[in-house]
């Protein structure tokens, strides 16, 4: 009987989690465990199990890193052409022996400093935690909060639980702050310029917040206004990698878009049987949902044009 079938998955996932920090320190690279064990730690979340482990490796070495782990039989999960270009953040690992992933972040979606500036205030923040007997790094209280809000907006239909954890979040968390902690939370996000990324949860500290930064005045912060706003992630995604191609592209990105390539019709459709007329059907359904989803990115657009954050995902009727 292969390792695989006899790992159980909270076990991995723990064991995955040491894992990734020996190989960083083995290779003399700074990473911090993220999201999963960590929020639970922190208590920003129910426990429960998580399908994967999260590690945040500085920006500088990830290469590194990734041979690292190459070294030890993980190696990137197959991705389309479209996921590649859309999912910049962080690289997907899987291995053969193992029932769980392993994510490698090289930044994370919402602090709106460079990837380098981000890694370095959030390592000199960091804490210890003792995971299976080791002793790992991972980001204080304060930045916790900071990343487990920014990544539950960030897809926020994706599934019901990341309304859930920003629900948490200000119903029981952001109110038993300290008035010192509260400080160290808006001094936080406003040195890593994530005041207006985060501003839905951001608004419930007791403190005042600057005001909004005007649309147009911040491309990054234009787009993430619409995604937060666009409800199901994927098409507001290619929308915004579509408008941010050059203008003699954009006949073909949107083409891919409409009509992927077998191989990457296959790769993120792999429950569609096979055969020609099979992939033709599920790429006219494909385009249903999509059209479908166009009235949440106009919404999305228009929210952004108006520099707000979306902040619907609070309203537990999910009303938008």
């Amino acid at each position: 009987m292969d390792r695989a079938r006899t790992l159980q998955l909270r076990d991995a996932v723990e064991l995955a989690h040491v894992l990734a920090m020996d190989a960083a320190q083995r290779s003399g690279i700074r990473a911090l465990l993220v999201k999963g064990l960590v929020t639970s730690h922190h208590g920003l979340r129910p426990e429960r199990v998580s399908a994967d482990a999260d590690v945040w490796v500085d920006p500088e070495h990830l290469d590194a890193y990734l041979n690292a782990l190459s070294d030890v039989g993980w190696h990137e999960r197959e991705a389309s052409r479209a996921a590649h270009e859309l999912i910049e953040h962080s690289v997907t690992l899987i291995h053969p022996e193992w029932p769980c992933d392993l994510d490698v972040h090289q930044s994370f979606p919402g602090f709106l400093r460079s990837r380098e500036e981000v890694f370095e205030v959030l390592w000199e923040r960091r804490e210890k935690l003792e995971i299976a007997g080791h002793i790992t790094a991972i980001p204080d209280r304060t930045s916790a909060i900071l990343i487990t809000a920014l990544h539950a907006m960030r897809s926020p239909h994706q599934t019901p639980r990341h309304g859930a954890e920003l629900r948490g979040l200000v119903r029981d968390v952001i109110p038993a702050l300290s008035s010192e902690s509260q400080q160290d939370l808006l001094g936080l996000a406003t040195q890593l310029n994530a005041v207006d990324t985060a501003r839905p949860v951001l608004a419930h500290v007791g403190l005042d917040l600057p005001a909004p930064v005007a649309a147009g005045s911040d491309s990054a912060l234009d787009a993430w206004r619409q995604r937060t706003a666009g409800g199901e992630g994927r098409t507001t995604q290619f929308v915004l990698h579509i408008r941010s191609t050059p203008w003699r592209e954009r006949p073909r990105e949107v083409f891919r878009a409409i009509w992927p390539t077998e191989a990457d019709f296959r790769v993120e459709h792999y429950t569609v049987p096979p055969g020609y007329w099979h992939g033709v059907a599920g790429r006219l359904k494909r385009i249903a949902w999509g059209i479908r989803q166009l009235p949440g990115v106009l919404r999305g657009r228009r929210l952004a044009r108006q520099g707000i954050t979306d902040d619907s995902l609070l309203h537990e009727d999910g009303e938008r």
